[in-house]
């Protein structure tokens, strides 16, 4: 026995052995756990808050107790602390009274230098928060509708639960409405805001001092460079800006479906469907209690149908205008726009059976006459009172039955068609050389429907 052990660890005649690959490998696994085992308890410096160094050096890292929700912030009560001198200095808490009573007076111009020092000195704070707003409210007063916006944004981006949110809004909404108008001439005096539960006021002061004449008004990339009521570049551009930070920072204010409806109503008035389509689509599905719900349904039906390019490209587009318009007729059986829905369904159809028409002439064209047959099926069997299934018929009976005939099916449709022959039911000619038109217009430029707010 003693010679075996001695065999196995010197090897035969005398020769060093490795050990097993399985012994190794366990030997290895345990040197591993050990390594770290060790590491563990002697604790890795970079990875241990309490050491307050690394990562962790400042202590407030993972601190929530400067982190306040709305609610929170109005019951702390700030200004309160600052008319207290509890959080700023005297001197700041001047500063603060100065720039307000210059803003009061009417002295905006004043009132943006003081309140540009007080946003930049108290940044993160109550009154630097007022300092943002009371920016954009005399930028706002003065007409400098730029700048204006600039502050609000500004005011959204460094504090997000801003109390003067609403405020902000409509100046936002205001400031669009302005730019959009201009922007597009024909419309001018005509966008209004959507919803009449929150007309703007009146009295608002905002107005433009441009014309429709003026090139920078009509080419975005044209400089403005004497009215000072709207952006140096891209007066349209700004405008949709102003209304997307609307639903972005106040999605539950009152305007905020405004602005997506006054922004899909825009893109539907100059034909980008597939833009009227985003938001038509996010005003359905954020905003089902929205007075402008009907419309959305009835416009988004519109523009998706619009949106369809033709047989040559993707289908999704007539599929989902189908079914939306159908959505249309139940949900509002008393819509002001049945007659035109139902109107656009038919075309919707047609142009389906276009579709469906245009493989048999892609098979066509590549001599394929089985895959012509199998579309010829299809448009006869789907689209029976078209020109299409007309054609159709015409075109299978060209095809040899013998290549036919074992298809599925095949022989029992082919004995169901009706002999052919000229008249009122299967015309000599037809308009497949005719492509289907817009689907509510036949010019494709002016939509059938009411549009909202123009």
């Amino acid at each position: 026995m003693h010679g075996d052990r001695k065999e196995s660890a010197a090897g035969v005649n005398g020769v060093f052995r490795w050990p097993d690959a399985d012994v190794f490998r366990h030997a290895l696994q345990l040197m591993v756990v050990l390594v770290v085992g060790l590491s563990t308890l002697s604790g890795c410096r970079s990875f241990r808050p309490s050491d307050g160094e690394g990562l962790f050096a400042k202590s407030d890292l993972l601190s929530t107790d400067k982190i306040r929700g709305p609610l929170e912030r109005a019951l702390h009560n700030e200004e309160d602390a600052l008319t207290r001198g509890e959080k700023f200095s005297a001197a700041g808490s001047r500063e603060v009274e100065v720039a307000r009573r210059q803003f009061d007076a009417g002295q905006y111009d004043l009132a943006v230098k003081s309140y540009k020092k007080i946003a930049k000195k108290y940044a993160e704070s109550s009154i630097g928060e007022e300092a943002w707003f009371r920016l954009g409210e005399s930028y706002y007063a003065m007409q400098e509708y730029p700048e204006a916006q600039d502050a609000y944004s500004k005011l959204f981006a460094d504090y997000p639960s801003t109390k003067y949110v609403a405020d902000a809004s409509r100046r936002m909404f205001s400031i669009a409405k302005i730019w959009l108008e201009v922007s597009d001439p024909a419309s001018s005096s005509q966008i209004k805001t959507v919803s009449q539960q929150t007309e703007v006021n009146d009295d608002d002061p905002a107005k433009t001092k441009a014309r429709a004449s003026d090139p920078s008004v009509r080419y975005s990339l044209i400089p403005n460079f004497f009215d000072k009521t709207r952006p140096l570049i891209d007066t349209r551009g700004r405008a949709r800006e102003a209304l997307k930070s609307i639903w972005l920072n106040d999605p539950t204010g009152p305007l905020a479906d405004d602005a997506l409806m006054l922004m899909a109503s825009y893109h539907l008035r100059r034909g980008d469907y597939i833009e009227a389509d985003h938001y038509f689509q996010n005003l359905r599905d954020e905003y089902p209690d929205s007075p402008h719900l009907e419309k959305a349904f009835v416009l988004g039906a519109h523009v998706k149908q619009m949106s369809y390019q033709g047989p040559m490209y993707d289908g999704t587009a007539l599929v989902s205008a189908e079914n939306l318009k159908e959505r249309t007729l139940s949900m509002f059986p008393d819509s002001e726009d049945r007659q035109q829905i139902r109107e656009d369904l038919k075309k919707n159809y047609l142009q389906q059976a276009q579709r469906a028409w245009s493989d048999v002439e892609v098979y066509k064209r590549k001599d394929n006459p089985v895959a012509v047959a199998i579309h010829c099926m299809k448009v006869i069997t789907e689209y029976p009172d078209t020109s299409y299934a007309v054609m159709a018929r015409r075109e299978i009976r060209q095809v040899d039955p013998k290549l036919i005939r074992h298809l599925p099916g095949m022989s029992e449709f082919l004995e169901t068609l009706p002999t052919l022959s000229v008249g009122p039911s299967e015309p000599a000619t037809s308009n497949r050389d005719e492509p289907i038109k817009s689907v509510s217009s036949p010019s494709g430029k002016k939509s059938p429907f009411r549009l909202p707010g123009f």
